[in-house]
């Protein structure tokens, strides 16, 4: 071998060995009580933060917890699924801040999926903050003792949906806050438990919001419609197969200014037990008059009435 040759052999042996090692983003992630933020993130190799188990997962992917544990705040920036394993106890205890923020874009297929955590303020702000994803999914969750929003919507950040969770005891927030902007914001929010909350569910300016098969209790406001904000401005919010009792107002509806309008109709609700079951200031509420309204302070009203289709 010449003196040339042999040279150029010893310093591939050293590139290799100099050289940093390139891992693959994993497709499925986890973490664990007993992971390290130094693993991998894979189920066999578990690291301890979701924060850390983000930055190595592909979009695309998902995360899960395997065990009863805290797990701390994270930012998901790239389609993702976060999931606590059935059965298991996946916590985020939030000091201050956002429990859950999500920023990934809103074009077509940005989605993320929220599945099976509990968000518990301890002087958070907002258990799951939605900047920008074009569909968000918030399932089989518990939110509790925020600040200002169990789940906040903000303006032009996206779709949401929302099942099967339960959003409790943000004694001066709101449990489910949407609110539309330059472009409208789409909510459902299905088969969930809202009570405890200063507002449960607002449709703020340009929404579109419907709330199903929930139940809503323990709040100054129960649901509500407002368009007081912009020119010509839309909240819309429909109710099916509720039950809003216990609330200082069951169901309320507000607009003012600049054309803005606040409607909500309803349709096979149990309005029961509130103070005010419905209560208006320059909104409308109408019924497909087959709700049943008893035991209020006041039922509410004038209804406008919606004909079956």
């Amino acid at each position: 071998m010449s003196i040339r040759s042999s040279g150029a052999a010893l310093a591939v042996i050293a590139l290799a060995f100099t050289a940093p090692v390139a891992f693959a983003l994993n497709n499925r992630s986890a973490v664990s009580v007993n992971g390290v933020d130094t693993n991998p993130c894979t189920p066999a190799s578990p690291c301890r933060s979701f924060s850390f188990a983000i930055t190595q997962t592909n979009p695309g992917g998902e995360i899960i917890a395997l065990d009863t544990a805290g797990y701390g705040p994270f930012v998901i920036d790239r389609v993702i699924t976060v999931s606590g394993a059935p059965g298991m106890h996946a916590a985020i205890t939030t000091t201050t801040g956002d429990g859950i923020q999500v920023n990934v874009g809103t074009s077509t297929n940005d989605r993320v999926t929220i599945r099976n955590l509990v968000l518990i303020g301890a002087g958070g702000t907002n258990g799951i903050n939605q900047l920008a994803a074009s569909q968000l999914r918030v399932i089989g969750c518990l939110i509790r003792g925020y600040s200002a929003n169990g789940i906040f919507q903000q303006a032009d950040s996206g779709s949401l949906s929302v099942d099967r969770t339960d959003i409790l005891d943000n004694t001066a927030a709101t449990g489910v806050s949407a609110i539309g902007g330059l472009t409208i914001a789409l909510t459902v929010v299905n088969n969930s438990l809202i009570e405890g909350n200063n507002v449960g569910v607002h449709a703020g300016s340009n929404s579109r919001v419907v709330v199903a098969n929930s139940t809503i209790t323990g709040s100054l406001r129960g649901v509500e419609s407002v368009s007081t904000t912009g020119s010509a401005l839309l909240s819309s919010l429909v109710l099916e197969n509720n039950v809003i009792a216990h609330n200082t107002t069951g169901i309320f509806a507000t607009a003012s200014g600049g054309n803005n309008v606040a409607r909500v109709t309803i349709s096979q609700n149990v309005v029961a037990f509130n103070t005010f079951g419905v209560s208006t200031t320059g909104g409308a509420v109408d019924s497909f008059t087959n709700n049943r309204f008893t035991a209020n302070g006041s039922d509410g009203g004038p209804f406008g009435s919606v004909a079956f289709q």
